[in-house]
């Protein structure tokens, strides 16, 4: 039951309500208040903080490896994956131009490790043809390169080959939800922690959204942005979750390597924040499993991290794992985002197939036009 002043002050009827506070979310209010400031603006979250990917990911600016790209290429085509591609490295550079060092940017570059000859090799065959298809996106002739030093350089064992790239960077993913959060609150945005959303019920003109512990809320337009979590308004998208386990180290001194690394096709990933590795993935270990909205950590996938950590990525240190924890990615079968408007008052920008960081920008961007001139 609400007071008076909060009911005064926290209104339930707005021009816009978005549902959920990850990055999609607050990237799509953001550009709708670039585009009219005066728009009444609420967000609804089920957690105390965002309840998917956006906080708890790695920090990884990317926009895919060499083997990651080939493989879209495969399963989707020339075409889609290089419209996919370009959207996250547009994303990427919004992120930079609008907070750059507020949210430890930094350009490092990344490189795939390979442990498996034919594989490294089956890569390099199609990297003239990659790098071609990319020059127009990313401005450069020779966007990856085999790198022929980082791997010694890094003190690293077991892997035999690197390709690397000087595009992609490292953020902290923290740090970019809160100086969203803090520019959106500035601008009169109102947020609505710990409010489940039960149902959106819409009309010709309105919208209507029930909550679990607020009630009803009404608005011109609903824009569902819960990625993972979208089963229960979109059934129809077929969106399946994907759990992604981290692990982090207490500090290491002397550290060989401050840059993004991906191995085993994209499923593993790590870097250096803060003289800590911060290790994730994995979940190719046991895919059925790990499709679940439920966060954990599981004893097969953690110790398969902390293997790579003493035999591959720190094997002559001594560390200590400090602690772990799991976000909630979203995936589909064809690969792409779901972003549009599905009736006038009702859109969704969610299904970011592990590459939330970089897309969201761009698709909120995007969805914003598509709601202002709808």
């Amino acid at each position: 039951m609400l007071s008076f002043w909060e009911k005064d002050i926290f209104k339930q009827n707005y021009d816009i309500l978005i549902i959920g506070s990850g990055f999609t979310g607050l990237w799509l209010a953001s550009f709708l208040k670039k585009k009219s400031p005066l728009l009444s603006i609420a967000i609804l979250e089920r957690g105390t903080l965002p309840s998917g990917a956006s906080t708890k990911n790695a920090g990884f600016a990317c926009f895919g490896s060499p083997s990651e790209l080939l493989q879209n290429v495969q399963e989707i085509g020339w075409k889609k994956t290089l419209e996919m591609t370009s959207k996250r490295y547009e994303g990427i550079q919004i992120i930079k131009q609008n907070f750059g060092k507020s949210i430890d940017y930094k350009p490092c570059g990344a490189s795939e490790l390979f442990s498996d000859d034919d594989f490294f090799e089956k890569t390099t065959q199609n990297l003239n043809e990659l790098n071609k298809e990319l020059s127009g996106i990313v401005g450069h002739p020779n966007h990856f390169f085999v790198d022929q030093n980082i791997i010694s350089k890094s003190q690293f064992e077991g892997f035999k080959f690197a390709i690397s790239n000087m595009a992609e960077a490292s953020i902290h993913s923290g740090k970019l939800f809160y100086e969203l959060y803090k520019n959106l609150v500035s601008q009169d945005v109102k947020f609505f922690f710990g409010t489940a959303v039960e149902s959106i019920e819409t009309d010709a003109k309105t919208a209507k959204v029930y909550t679990k512990n607020l009630g009803e809320f009404n608005a011109s337009h609903v824009s569902i942005c819960t990625n993972a979590f979208s089963n229960l308004f979109l059934p129809e998208q077929k969106i399946k979750p994907g759990r992604g386990q981290v692990i982090i180290t207490k500090p290491i001194l002397n550290l060989a390597f401050d840059k993004t690394f991906h191995f085993d096709k994209g499923y593993y990933y790590f870097k250096n924040i803060g003289n800590r590795v911060l290790l994730g993935g994995g979940r190719n270990l046991d895919f059925e499993t790990e499709t679940t909205e439920q966060f954990g950590t599981t004893d097969i996938i953690l110790k398969q991290l902390e293997k790579y950590l003493s035999d591959f990525i720190l094997p002559h240190k001594n560390f200590e794992i400090d602690y772990a924890w799991s976000g909630i990615m979203a995936f589909n079968e064809a690969k792409t985002p779901f972003s549009e408007i599905i009736k006038p008052n009702l859109s969704a920008c969610v299904c970011m197939n592990g590459m939330g960081v970089a897309l969201a920008p761009y698709l909120a961007k995007e969805l914003a036009e598509m709601i202002g001139n709808s």
